[in-house]
């Protein structure tokens, strides 16, 4: 630890020889290939959904989950020109974009072990400790200190539709017309894009993540379980011996307004791989 004109700095970490605070809001690489991550702060939030806001039983019952120590969180979702630079090296395989676009667009049809190898591969390449988010650290992260059902606020409504269209790529009056075959509600605003968007288009919440809700859902570390009864408090994933299914998270482009909820969880087997799932990753500081 130093002093630096009266202000306490933690070297926890440098990026090309030149020494980053670990405080929150502090953005970092740590390769030229690697991707950016912020600075999240400890704290503690009520995880999961009241009856009022969803019936969804696998989001309940709310509990306290305390993040004790800072950590880091992609700014972004994992892109294709990130993912196809751990493939050149022979480390992870190849992904298709199933024509949406590679580029600065979220790597999708990736599994969740594929996944793994991906942040098993920075950590090798950077000497520093890359993983997915756990689920509860995923909620924390996205809700970004917020109670509200959408971290932007309201979603339902002419009004909140439109914050809706500035903050989450999701199914809306392009994806629509794009695909009239997506019968099921969409938001009555238009984001411009019919499918996934480059990553950061969109606002980030109050943590500075980017895409938290919206373009691609993201794998989580945890297995699946049925409801949060005898979920960890800690920020932990929540391991099985044996694990069927693993989570996704945040919804996607493809999705309408209940399943772009902060608390909304999703079950898929790890060996999927979907046009509209990818991931992001974390650091330890």
């Amino acid at each position: 630890m130093k002093t630096i004109f009266g202000i306490m700095i933690l070297l926890v970490f440098s990026t090309g020889g030149f020494a980053q605070e670990a405080k929150p809001g502090t953005t970092f690489k740590d390769c030229p290939v690697c991707p950016e991550m912020i600075v999240i702060p400890p704290g503690e939030f009520v995880m999961g959904s009241p009856i009022e806001e969803s019936g969804q039983t696998d989001e309940k019952p709310q509990h306290k989950v305390k993040i004790a120590k800072p950590f880091a969180v992609g700014k972004l979702e994992v892109t294709f020109d990130q993912w196809d630079a751990c493939t050149a090296e022979g480390k992870c395989p190849k992904a298709s974009d199933d024509d949406l676009g590679r580029g600065d667009r979220p790597a999708i049809n990736i599994n969740w072990s594929e996944a793994r190898s991906y942040v098993q591969w920075l950590s090798q390449k950077t000497g520093k400790k890359y993983r997915l988010l756990s689920e509860s650290e995923w909620e924390y992260s996205a809700r970004a200190g917020t109670t509200t059902a959408w971290y932007w606020g309201v979603s339902e409504g002419s009004q909140g539709s439109l914050r809706t269209c500035q903050y989450a790529n999701v199914h809306d009056e392009s994806s629509s017309a794009a695909h009239p075959l997506y019968v099921w509600s969409a938001h009555p605003c238009d984001d411009g894009y019919a499918e996934t968007a480059p990553t950061g288009k969109f606002k980030p919440n109050a943590f500075g993540l980017h895409d938290m809700s919206g373009n691609v859902r993201e794998w989580i570390e945890d297995c699946f379980h049925l409801n949060y009864t005898g979920a960890p408090a800690d920020g932990s994933a929540w391991q099985e011996s044996t694990c069927e299914k693993r989570i996704v998270r945040g919804g996607s482009w493809i999705d309408g307004f209940q399943t772009v909820r902060s608390a909304y969880r999703h079950t898929l087997d790890p060996a999927q791989r979907a046009y509209h799932v990818g991931f992001r990753v974390a650091r330890d500081l």
